[in-house]
């Protein structure tokens, strides 16, 4: 072969072999540059549900149960998707909590009182407060103020539900213990007054853990009642691993009404199961009463290190 072959053929070879290299630098800009410019980001969006209470349209008030020390929210309005909104929408309440004790400490429940925009937050005693309190709130465009509180009047452990219902005039405030790992709880209610803030003398029923039972099961974590007085609660199992598995059950257990004498009184009766969540654990429950939808109920989960949702139930009415 002559030496211009040769050349030639070395200088074609040359030039293919610099393109082969400038197309794989393009590539590798192309296909590993963008994943190396990728941050991890964080999955959670809305906090735990350990407590929920319908406002009104498709506004709730979500609690969270932040420690005392901890600057994490306590109270959310959290707004349900729409055709404008796509997703759940939640916006941190700046409050002022009133009495020497300061923040909240572990909120984990909260009731509307009916036919009013004042509602109720409870601490749940757990942490081994010596005064855990009740919180008299006010919603008013879009903005909530506490206006008083009072301390527990009876020895409390772990609080998670609070409910307030109405006995014709006579407003009725129920709560129950969650009792991790126990067969039974007590559903315990008193008159309510709002002025001046005060509960009266508690009367008491036993519930009778029925799905989930055994260790880490909690018999009543939530609570609502419905307008007719129908309670609903949820039952949850939780191993006491922030990873789970949860499991919980939504619950029809019983009504309150009044009695000959019109004494509030709770009959646990017909209980119906209304719902399974497999692998949720549900700490708040609520009823919401629209004239054009009728009764709905919904749920919020704390999943711990999953966070939180909220979701509508089929219809079980």
């Amino acid at each position: 072969m002559s030496n211009f072959w040769i050349h030639h053929s070395r200088k074609v070879h040359n030039v293919f072999f610099a393109a082969t290299l400038l197309a794989a630098s393009l590539l590798a800009n192309i296909f590993v540059a963008p994943a190396q410019a990728q941050q991890a980001s964080d999955a959670l969006t809305l906090p735990d549900l350990s407590g929920l209470v319908w406002v009104e349209g498709d506004v709730f008030l979500g609690v969270h149960d932040a420690k005392r020390s901890s600057e994490n929210p306590r109270i959310s309005i959290v707004q349900l998707p729409n055709s404008e909104l796509k997703g759940v929408t939640w916006r941190t309440l700046d409050l002022m909590f009133p009495g020497p004790a300061g923040l909240s400490n572990d909120l984990e429940s909260a009731s509307r009182i009916p036919g009013t925009n004042a509602f109720l937050f409870a601490e749940s005693g757990q942490d081994g407060d010596r005064a855990p309190r009740i919180f008299l709130s006010i919603y008013d465009n879009e903005t909530l103020k506490i206006k008083s509180y009072l301390e527990w009047p009876v020895p409390i452990n772990n609080v998670e539900s609070i409910a307030v219902s109405q006995i014709a005039e006579q407003l009725v405030f129920i709560y129950a213990e969650r009792a991790d790992s126990l067969p039974t709880t007590k559903l315990r209610w008193a008159t309510l007054s709002l002025n001046p803030f005060k509960l009266e003398k508690f009367d008491e029923i036993t519930y009778q853990g029925v799905d989930p039972v055994g260790k880490g099961a909690r018999p009543i974590v939530a609570l609502d009642v419905d307008s007719e007085g129908f309670i609903y609660i949820v039952s949850a199992y939780d191993p006491g691993s922030d990873d789970g598995p949860f499991r919980s059950v939504v619950w029809r257990v019983g009504k309150i009404s009044g009695d000959e004498n019109g004494n509030p009184q709770i009959e646990l009766s017909d209980v119906k199961r209304l719902a399974n969540l497999d692998g949720l654990k549900v700490e708040s429950i609520t009823v919401r009463e629209l004239p054009e939808e009728g009764k709905q109920i919904y749920i919020g989960t704390d999943d711990e290190h999953y966070g939180g949702i909220i979701r509508l139930l089929p219809d079980v009415f």
